[in-house]
């Protein structure tokens, strides 16, 4: 049995998407927990930076410090509405608290 994905871009055979290998840009797998980690220092070093301390930034953006403690930390992937009112809060655009690279 072949399960068939219907898309607006046509129909992808999920046999065929599953083995192409040839899809992957890279041949390592995607690490999500590093990319977290990763996420997380840099969440930090921005908030530091704008002179925010955990406990600030969650008072004033409304959540727990053990959430931004957990973001910081690579320990959680937090919704796109945390880090929205993480940004918005220490006065940074979005796009700076997710450019990884």
């Amino acid at each position: 049995m072949m399960l068939m994905i219907y898309l607006p871009i046509g129909i992808i055979q999920w046999e065929n998407l599953h083995n192409n290998k040839d899809m992957k840009h890279d041949e390592e797998e995607f690490d999500s927990k590093q990319y977290l980690f990763k996420f997380g220092e840099r969440l930090t070093k921005i908030r530091k930076s704008k002179g925010y301390s955990q406990d600030r930034l969650c008072n004033e953006a409304g959540f727990s410090r053990g959430t931004l403690s957990k973001i910081e930390a690579g320990k959680v992937d937090p919704q796109l509405t945390t880090l929205a009112r993480i940004a918005e809060t220490i006065g940074v655009p979005l796009k700076k608290i997710l450019d990884l690279e």
